[in-house]
């Protein structure tokens, strides 16, 4: 109640009404009442009422307000629309509803493009970058180029380059114009393996249709960076052997290697001068890569993930041969080593190689002895396993340490340890060897920090014993620009131990206490993956920069893990 110039008045505000009467209005509009506009499609008529049109869209307004005939008329017709997608606009325009789904996304967006309701585009796009796939991204480009949809046209562009060895896969690559392909091939950050994807992509697209494409062909490979391919294989293709310009690259990218590899570092102006620099995706980078481990319900985990730092994301690699856990993991020659460990409630000598080129994995030979819960070192170009248990009967701890020789593919007795540890963490240091953490004996903790030397492929205790803060059971320890890292997975804690001064600094926590993670240094960031949170595996990812001294999380694994290998691996 309200009072003005003493006048008792009452205000009525239904909250619902104007909701009330455009369903009423849609009631109407479905028995055809009062309506005065019959929008029609082939032989499918929809009757509605110009009014609620023109609220709803400018593009009806306009039709209904010009000098244009349709709003003298009552009977407009479409022919650029299907009666289905219609009926749809129609509702919207009644109820503010609508549903987007696969079959409908397109045209829907087609749609709402020409009568203007640009909620209904933008959640089109919306619907249409969550699709976004190898095999439908080049369409969707090139739909959202042709109704303006700048921001989905750019995120799928740049879906195309990412994901561009996955795209020449699929048949809407093979039906691309020229001006499309040659577009692609000419960008710098196209991500391929290599140069041979471009070019084999480049082969399949002209073979498709040979008639009316061969023409294409010298055009195109002038945006093919020659110089990183196998010329003496394109020199005998016959796709090349007909095109005397194609030939004439194909030599001129000859002289350039040949130019390179007698001067290197300078350069020389060629046909392809400017594509003389590999694609960056071609270039090798430093990649995070986790190994096996146990899953958050306990089981044996055999995929493979690593994690590019410049892209934030995670890839999955070739999954390990045997679903082996409590292994040692350690990158020899940018070969990923996956020794002993538990197999099957078998402790065994298998050890695997992973090919970081071919990224295929690979047997070699077994070790001495078999263990688990080891660690294993790499100098120079030779494989070090430490510790670890064995099966005699009982379980015992393992004194003698092996060496694993690649170019023979042969293990030999490499020393003996009179404290051996299991479940330590090893890290390489000249010719040195620091273990810490783990248990020595019978499950004993200590706060030691044990150092081996090297001489002549044999190992023995330096003599040196270095003693930490407080006692140390689930450890991780990297080292940086002559300064280690030593992690108290299960305290968070963390301190800097340099080496020339021996001396201990105090650095921020980490954000969660866990077990069983890895930790490996990617561009001078340690990054520590995985492990158990409150007894139970995670796919949480830390990492931690010397230069601002903070923690931050990265993008979580695919998989949750603990006790898994963590190494750097060069990839590409």
């Amino acid at each position: 109640m309200t009072t003005v110039n003493n006048m008792i008045s009452h205000i009525l505000n239904e909250a619902h009404y104007a909701h009330s009467i455009l369903k009423k209005l849609n009631e109407f509009r479905c028995g055809a009442l009062f309506t005065d506009a019959v929008l029609c499609v082939g032989h499918e008529e929809f009757p509605c009422h110009k009014n609620v049109l023109a609220v709803s869209s400018p593009y009806f307004q306009a039709m209904f307000t010009s000098d244009l005939k349709e709003s003298r008329e009552s009977r407009i017709n479409f022919n650029e629309i299907s009666p289905r997608i219609l009926e749809l606009v129609i509702d919207y325009a009644y109820s503010g509803k609508i549903e987007i789904n696969t079959s409908n996304a397109q045209d829907m967006l087609a749609a709402a493009h020409l009568f203007q309701y640009p909620a209904i585009v933008k959640l089109c796009e919306e619907f249409l970058l969550q699709q976004l796939h190898p095999s439908n991204c080049l369409g969707i480009e090139i739909f959202a180029q042709l109704h303006c949809c700048e921001n989905l046209q750019a995120k799928a562009h740049q879906f195309v380059l990412e994901n561009f060895t996955s795209v020449v896969e699929s048949d809407e690559f093979l039906e691309l114009p020229f001006e499309r392909l040659q577009h692609y091939i000419s960008i710098d950050h196209i991500d391929v393996r290599s140069e041979q994807t471009v070019y084999s992509a480049v082969k399949s697209w002209v073979e498709f249709d040979m008639e009316n494409r061969q023409k294409y062909l010298s055009e195109l490979l002038e945006n093919v960076r020659l110089i990183y391919l196998d010329l003496k294989v394109l020199e005998v293709d016959s796709l090349i052997c007909e095109s005397e310009k194609c030939l004439s690259l194909i030599q001129d990218a000859r002289l350039m290697q040949s130019f390179h590899e007698t001067q290197p570092g300078k350069r020389r102006k060629s046909k392809q001068d400017i594509f003389i620099q590999p694609r960056p995706s071609t270039v090798a980078k430093d990649v995070v890569v986790v190994v096996g481990g146990i899953s958050a319900d306990g089981h044996p985990v055999s995929s493979m993930e690593m994690y590019d730092p410049h892209k934030e994301k995670w890839f999955s690699l070739a999954d390990l041969p045997q679903p082996v856990t409590w292994c040692s993991v350690a990158v020899l020659s940018n070969c990923i080593y996956v020794a002993g460990g538990m197999l099957d409630n078998k402790i065994i000598s298998k050890v695997w190689k992973f090919d970081s080129v071919e990224r295929r994995w690979h047997t070699v030979s077994p070790m001495l002895k078999a263990r688990a819960r080891h660690s294993a070192a790499i100098i120079g170009k030779i494989m070090y396993i430490l510790g670890g248990v064995r099966f005699e009967g009982k379980m015992l701890n393992v004194e003698t340490i092996e060496c694993y020789n690649p170019k023979s593919n042969t293990w030999t007795a490499a020393g003996r340890t009179t404290s051996p540890r299991i479940e330590s963490c090893v890290v390489p240091y000249n010719k040195t060897i620091l273990e810490v953490g783990g248990l020595k004996g019978e499950d004993v903790v200590d706060k030691f920090l044990d150092i081996y030397c090297i001489v002549d492929d044999v190992i023995r205790p330096s003599g040196e014993q270095l003693t930490l803060p407080e006692n140390i059971r689930f450890a991780k320890i990297v080292v940086i620009n002559n300064v280690f890292y030593i992690i108290w997975e299960d305290l968070k804690k963390m301190i800097a131990l340099n080496d020339k001064e021996r001396t201990f600094k105090i650095l921020s926590e980490m954000q969660d206490s866990r077990i069983y993670s890895g930790a490996t240094v990617v561009n001078g960031k340690i990054y520590v993956t995985g492990g158990q949170i409150n007894n139970k595996a995670t796919n949480q990812v830390e990492s931690y920069d010397p230069s601002t001294g903070e923690w931050m999380l990265e993008k979580p694994m695919i998989e949750s893990r603990a006790v898994h290998g963590c190494v750097t691996l060069k990839m590409c």
